[in-house]
């Protein structure tokens, strides 16, 4: 740790301790899974994340559905269109959350939900 960090610390009156801290797998998977939902719009429990190691960085995969209701906007965006563009800020909300480093965003696309009716189609 760097000695500016040390010196920063000890100015906000948090006392220095020994010692790491570990997040697990499992939170990071369910912060991915809750910022994916929350960027899409859809239930969390239809989201699927899973990370992978990417040469000291973070990659992740998100399965998900799509909201009808996105679906039902203007011609110009197309489907990939809107994916491609939420992708990144789900990289960059779970960056800022977690403090990791992410390398790549992979979504894929696993169905359609209707978020009035709650249900898959």
């Amino acid at each position: 740790m760097s000695e500016e960090v040390l010196d920063s610390r000890r100015d906000s009156g948090i006392p220095p301790r020994a010692g790491y801290t570990r997040v697990s797998a499992q939170a990071l998977t369910g912060t991915a899974r809750a910022v994916a939902a929350g960027i899409f719009g859809v239930d969390p429990g239809l989201v699927r994340a899973f990370l992978r190691d990417d040469s000291g960085y973070l990659a992740l995969t998100i399965h998900l559905p799509l909201p009808l209701t996105d679906l039902a906007g203007g011609p110009e965006a197309t489907v990939l269109d809107r994916v491609r563009a939420w992708r990144g800020s789900i990289g960059e909300q779970f960056s800022a959350l977690t403090g990791s480093l992410v390398s790549r965003v992979d979504v894929r696309v696993t169905g359609i939900v209707d978020p009035a009716v709650g249900r898959r189609r």
